[in-house]
């Protein structure tokens, strides 16, 4: 339709014909022109042009999606979610390439069909595609669709290359033989397990290699108990693309997840929210979990790590989670609040962990809150949070840069309704949750990775040297680290921290040729992939070479998942992917390291995420620049 507006193609029932070959320089549109000339000699019909098109509809949606971003007509948050900008959600209003200004375009359409205003030759074929499509019965109720489905009829009637592209959907679809009828849930594949007990021990135990297990015997779906829980799997590469197309309108998060927020005393955490409020928050949250907060702390990120490397013993064991959880802790602590929590940090790592353990992952009986180990956790968590909110009040904060923190008070002070002052002691923790569990974790089986792969090591290493030698200290320096950025990618397939995710289906659907009903409780297994020897050759093997530009494994629909999928993918992922590439980089660059007991295979705690055993260490060597 585009390339019709433009006057570059013509089409009937039975050809499409190019009338002018001559580019328009735009990406999507000048390859599509070229194969449509490319194929004069034998032309095709739109229906086949359509049918073609649409296997390539995820590039061309992530195309436009980026274009428009550019633009400023979208934003995007650091967790890939994409929405209206601000400035055009307010006015409803954009800039047009060529200067114009132009309505939102739902807004535009609803208009065109409720008056009598005229539309323009753009909107007509839009009214056309959306009428083919089915377009207008998920925008309009069936009073208003039955009100103006006569003005629908009389747009569609207007231009020739609507009517054409129209009757080729139509004529696709009626081609297109029905899927046969779901089976019902009860018929979904169960995995054998124990009498009363089920899969527990699968579950509990290394939960990815039982998920990959049962994938391989059942495939992309099936049933799993423990105890008196049960779930519906989704899982594999195949899953993930089909929960990121439905999860705005079949999946939430409040019931796998409101208990951990109560638990912290909030009714509002980002992890338990769905709809439009989710969007709500993440959109006010976005900016102090983008890479932007790292980027403008890289000196701080740097003096922290260094100066615990400093305090690193030589020759003597170190536990590799610990000290990487004390620097990663650390550096959340003083970007985001700009205050230390060193002395606070057996007491996070604990209170966390038992607050995930009893409420989420559910490993835990409750009645251990009640023994003093956890309430004076509790209560040395609360005096953290305590001082945290005292030197962000008044005179303190004058002349200082806004950090996390004054951005969470800016918003609860702005909407004390939608932001509470009951939920901030939630949200001020949330980051440091977010670190040592999951980039602390990764941090650590990285240098892990490291250690074990010399030859890897000493690449890195030749890179970050050269950063060093030009100045550490910019993002253009960190961005140019290809070898280090490729073993943090490799790091987090082979071991990913959080295999799975939990969700409730709020409304019922088909997958695999089964029925999920509403209310099911869903398990998306989002990492087996990872270890798919069809989409990662060789799983097993740690592998850097699978992200160069020849190979690109990751990209494959589905295939890498390590930081979730749909609408709760994790909104912290660039800063995350930016904090971990830098802090190996600082460690590879100040230290050599060797493990305590490199022939002993590697241990791995499953809770509250998957990290090194505590009897994973390493001893310093050299330090290698003083």
């Amino acid at each position: 339709m585009d390339l019709a507006l433009e006057h570059r193609i013509d089409t009937t029932i039975e050809h499409v014909m190019v009338s002018d070959p001559t580019p328009l320089g735009n990406d999507l549109l000048d390859p599509i022109l070229a194969e449509i000339a490319q194929s004069s000699e034998n032309p095709r019909d739109a229906a086949s042009w359509i049918t073609d098109l649409a296997k390539r509809s995820d590039k061309i949606r992530e195309k436009a999606l980026a274009r428009l971003t550019e633009r400023g007509i979208l934003a995007a948050d650091a967790g890939g979610q994409v929405y209206l900008s601000p400035g055009v959600s307010r006015i409803r209003r954009y800039t047009s390439p060529d200067g114009t200004i132009t309505e939102e375009v739902q807004l535009r359409i609803k208009r065109t069909l409720f008056s009598g205003d005229i539309p323009d030759p753009r909107d007509i074929v839009i009214v056309s595609l959306a009428s083919a499509c089915g377009v207008f019965e998920s925008i309009l109720s069936q009073h208003e669709l039955a009100q103006v489905q006569e003005r629908i009829d009389v747009i569609c009637r207007l231009d020739l290359i609507g009517r054409e592209v129209a009757a080729a959907i139509r004529q696709v679809e009626n081609l297109t033989p029905p899927p046969p009828p779901a089976l019902p849930t009860g018929q979904i594949p169960q995995p054998a397990g124990l009498p009363l007990l089920g899969n527990v021990f699968g579950i509990a135990g290394d939960l990815c290699a039982f998920l990959l297990r049962e994938y391989r015997q059942h495939g992309p779906i099936f049933r799993v108990r423990a105890l008196h829980y049960s779930w519906v799997a989704l899982v594999g590469p195949e899953a993930n693309v089909f929960a990121t197309q439905i999860s705005p309108t079949h999946f939430r998060s409040w019931e796998p997840y409101h208990e951990f927020s109560a638990a912290l005393g909030a009714h509002r955490v980002l992890l338990a929210m769905d709809g439009p409020e989710h969007l709500r928050m993440r959109r006010l949250l976005v900016k102090g979990y983008s890479p932007r907060t790292m980027e403008s702390n890289l000196d701080l990120v740097h003096d922290i790590t260094r100066n615990a490397i400093d305090e690193w013993p030589l020759g003597q064991p170190i536990g590799i989670q610990h000290v990487i959880q004390q620097i990663i802790t650390e550096q959340i602590g003083m970007f985001c609040s700009g205050l230390s929590s060193e002395e606070y940090l057996d007491d996070l790592i604990y209170f966390l962990a038992m607050v995930i353990q009893m409420n989420v992952t559910k490993r835990t009986p409750k009645v251990m809150e009640r023994l003093p180990r956890y309430r004076r956790a509790r209560r040395r968590v609360t005096e953290l949070y305590q001082r945290i909110m005292e030197a962000h009040q008044g005179e303190r904060r004058r002349d200082q840069p806004l950090d996390f923190v004054d951005e969470l008070l800016e918003a609860s002070e702005t909407d004390p309704q939608f932001l509470p002052e009951t939920d901030l002691f939630a949200n001020v923790l949330a980051p440091y949750l977010v670190g040592m569990d999951t980039s602390a974790s990764v941090c650590a089986f990285m240098l892990y990775a490291l250690i074990t792969n010399p030859e890897i090591l000493e690449r890195m290493r030749a890179e970050v040297d050269a950063m060093y030698d030009d100045g550490p200290h910019i993002p253009e320096g960190l961005r140019a680290l290809d070898v280090t950025r490729r073993v943090a990618l490799e790091t987090m397939r082979m071991y990913p921290v959080v295999p799975a995710l939990n969700r409730t289906v709020s409304n019922s659907f088909e997958f695999a040729g089964y029925r999920v009903p509403a209310g099911a409780q869903v398990l998306l297994g989002t990492t087996v992939g990872h270890h798919l020897e069809e989409y990662f050759p060789e799983p097993d093997r740690f592998d850097i070479e699978r992200y160069s530009r020849g190979r690109t494994e990751h990209l494959q629909p589905g295939a890498f998942a390590p930081f979730g999928v749909d609408r709760h993918r994790c909104i912290g992922s660039g800063l995350a992917e930016l904090q971990i590439i830098l802090t190996l980089a600082i460690i590879v660059h100040e230290a050599d390291l060797e493990l305590e007991r490199p022939q002993r295979p590697l241990k791995i705690k499953r809770s509250p995420a998957a990290h090194p055993d505590d009897l994973v260490r390493m001893r310093l060597v050299r330090r290698r620049t003083h």
